[in-house]
């Protein structure tokens, strides 16, 4: 007699999974989650090497002084009743150090795999650390979301519209060797990324130059006259634990936080010092 098995549930295909749980949420609960995913907690985990600190400036010129933005800035403070605002906390007269908060609320509504639906009323914050200063560059965000928009316009509203701001454009290779002159340390870049390099007229490529030792030299023997956009370089400084640090020509660096409150003033003093003679 030969016996036959029913179909175990366990051997059943799920349910499709994010239509399943998805497909009855709400317009406004995707566009968060889609706002979270930027934020903080949803960052990717750190780089080998340890955790990585973002810092990017900012050209802002400030329609005041530093005391008298904390005033402003304060009347637009974040509480318990509001969706985003300032904390400040410390000033000084030529610094601000605070940070912008955003309170998402939304409601998860899921269905159980009986058809019944089960809400949740959720409440989430995303913050961002910044610091003002009244000399060039002006503006200083640390690990900033990619969109950092609420911010200025908040910070436009605390100035009646006064404040100007842009982002920065800068030669990455001269602040890579300007920021060693200043920290004291010698280092060899290690990896150059290339945009728009210009192969043929109308054809552009993106290149990605690494190496186990310097490869500048490489890099303006690929060049040779072509059109092209130095967007970022790592710098390798073996003196430090083999730290590397990442320069852009938005006026961005990312480098390891166990060393960033060593390197964070070098890395100010040169980019003030290579925006100088830009201008």
């Amino acid at each position: 007699m030969a016996w036959r098995t029913a179909p175990c549930l366990a051997h059943r295909p799920p349910p499709a999974g994010p239509r399943y749980l998805v497909g009855r949420q709400s317009r406004k609960m995707i566009r968060t989650f889609q706002t979270l995913r930027r934020s903080k907690r949803f960052q990717l985990p750190p780089e080998e090497g340890g955790l990585m600190k973002r810092y990017r400036w900012f050209r802002a010129e400030w329609p005041m002084g530093m005391r008298a933005l904390a005033k402003r800035l304060k009347s637009k403070a974040f509480d318990e009743d509001s969706a985003d605002g300032f904390v400040l906390d410390r000033v000084r007269d030529d610094c601000i150090e605070g940070r912008f908060i955003e309170r998402f609320e939304y409601d998860d509504i899921i269905t159980d795999p009986f058809g019944k639906e089960l809400t949740f009323h959720r409440v989430d914050y995303n913050q961002c650390e910044f610091r003002t200063f009244d000399a060039s560059p002006g503006l200083e965000l640390v690990d900033a979301p990619r969109s950092v928009q609420a911010m200025v316009s908040r910070m436009l509203e605390a100035t009646d519209f006064a404040l100007a701001i842009s982002p920065l454009s800068v030669n990455v290779l001269d602040w890579a060797d300007t920021f060693q002159r200043a920290a004291k340390v010698s280092g060899l870049v290690d990896s150059m990324q290339l945009g728009a390099l210009e192969l043929a007229s109308g054809i552009s490529a993106k290149a990605v130059i690494r190496g186990d030792t310097d490869v500048r030299e490489v890099g303006a023997t690929l060049i040779e006259g072509r059109r092209h956009t130095l967007e970022k370089l790592q710098l390798r400084l073996p003196g430090l634990q083999r730290t590397k640090v990442v320069l852009t020509n938005v006026g961005s660096v990312k480098l390891e936080s166990e060393v960033a409150d060593e390197l964070l003033p070098a890395l100010r003093a040169s980019l003030t010092s290579v925006l100088s003679k830009e201008h």
